[in-house]
């Protein structure tokens, strides 16, 4: 009888410490009855927006927010909104990689989340098949499993109902599986944490919020999940750089690298478009491009000295007497500028044809100065204007007016280049340059700043017995000239705004 009695305690003792057991368990990793998601999460599944992205700091809860809405689409059931479709539906989720990404992250989330009840025959080993990497539910409803390691032709196949990318996508498999959808008006979101920086998610997902009627950005901090401790998360981020911690406690995109121009404040130098008052100095820049953009911006100095761009145009795929076009319009609007400046590789004349981009603007009507090339001193120049006797002050000299709607989008993202392996970012010293991408219409405002404008009262004139030796005559920039009288054996010629030869 003892003996039966100590058995039973010993049975019971088991008992409770399997009970406790399940229930760590389920407070740490809930099924999807027992999820309970924090505010943004909630936002999250909330909406019915047919595109969704979840930007967030690691730990904010994202890949769980973006596993629950696959395990309710596949099952047909969504608490929070009626879903377009009846099961079974068809979907695909795509990660990062087999180890870390499917192996770590996804299987795991999805085998927690999923009640056996919508499984077939209630068991995750017949309904998840290893070989093809696809999870069924015993309603019908089936989803894929790809990673971004794949080849792309591995991305095409049938219609799906919905997509799940699991971190930020390669933009070549989010447009291959994005044409999955159409025939369905399907649905994606990204879960991510933004830790590449600026990428093409941010332009073409992330920046198109609130102009994008079909779209949702969440924006989710590390301290909204409430089931974080203090303590964890200091661990967790303690000797990460401030440009680490931007990206992965608070999901925000950073510019990885740094931002060339930290100073730049759309508060502060954007403003509301302008006329140019009468006395007033005009000058444009330009940077040139035939695949790129051909980027001209439109500018002049008030009587202060301090200067506005006041309109801009920024086009690829077109010929110089296209743009020459576009540049005489404006001046119909802003008036006639004092002197052109632009990229000095416009001087860079054809071996064949004999000509180059300054004469062909120059043939169209449109007489281009070749600009200062020292990318250090312009952008030292222009940090200078942005900052202005003093920036806290609300004293800058530069600003630009809404209608530069390219160069702002520039300003806001442009950035210093980085190593191009991680760990060469952290033996040796920064790049001195900036990323040569997606800056035309900074270049163009280099070369402008470069020619260092100044208040002009119309009365200058230069002066001819200061020119450098050799120099026999003097561009005046506000006229045309032809191809022979700007191209003469042994004769040079100065512009006296900026002292640069042609």
């Amino acid at each position: 009888m003892p003996r039966k009695q100590q058995t039973r305690i010993k049975t019971d003792s088991q008992a409770i410490h399997v009970l406790a057991d399940q229930l760590r368990n389920a407070a740490r990793f809930p099924n999807i009855f027992q999820y309970k998601p924090h505010e943004k999460q909630r936002s999250f599944h909330e909406s019915v927006a047919p595109k969704k992205q979840f930007v967030g700091g690691n730990r904010s809860g994202k890949t769980t927010s973006g596993a629950a809405e696959a395990v309710w689409y596949m099952q047909g059931q969504h608490p929070y909104k009626r879903l377009p479709w009846e099961p079974p539906t068809f979907g695909r989720v795509v990660t990062v990689d087999i180890i870390q990404g499917l192996n770590k992250i996804i299987l795991p989330m999805l085998s927690n989340l999923i009640p056996k009840s919508y499984l077939v025959n209630g068991s995750w080993e017949d309904s998840y098949d290893k070989e093809l990497r696809t999870l069924s539910f015993a309603n019908g409803s089936y989803c894929e499993i790809l990673t971004y390691e794949q080849d792309l032709e591995k991305f095409a196949g049938t219609s799906r109902h919905w997509i799940w990318y699991d971190e930020e996508p390669p933009k070549d498999i989010f447009t291959e599986c994005s044409l999955r959808l159409l025939d369905t008006a399907g649905h994606w979101w990204i879960t991510m944490t933004p830790v590449e920086g600026m990428t093409w998610t941010y332009d073409d997902v992330y920046a198109q919020f609130g102009l994008d009627p079909y779209l949702l950005v969440v924006e989710v901090d590390m301290d909204d999940n409430p089931y974080l401790t203090e303590e964890g998360k200091k661990l967790a981020l303690s000797g990460l750089s401030q440009e680490d911690l931007d990206a992965r406690q608070h999901g925000r995109y950073v510019s990885v690298g740094g931002l060339v121009y930290p100073e730049f404040d759309p508060q502060i130098h954007v403003i509301d478009p302008i006329s140019t008052p009468p006395g007033w100095m005009r000058f444009d820049g330009m940077d040139h491009g035939i695949r790129n953009p051909t980027a001209w911006l439109f500018a002049c100095v008030d009587r202060d000295g301090r200067i506005i761009i006041l309109d801009e145009h920024y086009q690829a795929g077109r010929i110089v007497a296209y743009h020459a076009k576009v540049v005489k319009e404006m001046d119909e609007i802003y008036g006639e500028p004092s002197y052109r400046v632009g990229d000095p590789s416009i001087r860079n004349t054809d071996p064949i044809t004999g000509t180059s981009v300054q004469l062909e603007y120059i043939y169209n009507g449109i007489p281009v100065i070749c600009g200062n090339n020292d990318i250090s001193a312009g952008l030292t120049r222009i940090k200078s204007k942005l900052l202005g006797t003093d920036l806290a002050l609300g004293k800058p000299e530069l600003f630009i007016t809404r209608n530069c709607e390219r160069l702002i989008w520039e300003l806001r993202k442009y950035r210093w280049g980085k190593w191009a392996h991680k760990k060469m970012n952290y033996d040796r010293n920064f790049k001195e340059e900036p990323v040569k991408k997606d800056d035309h219409a900074c270049d163009a405002l280099r070369y402008l700043i470069a020619s260092r404008p100044e208040a002009d009262d119309g009365t200058a004139v230069p002066d001819l017995s200061t020119l450098p030796l050799g120099v026999t005559d003097v561009v005046d920039p506000t006229k045309p000239y032809t191809d022979k009288e700007l191209v003469r054996m042994g004769q040079k010629y100065v512009d006296y705004n900026l002292g640069e030869d042609y």
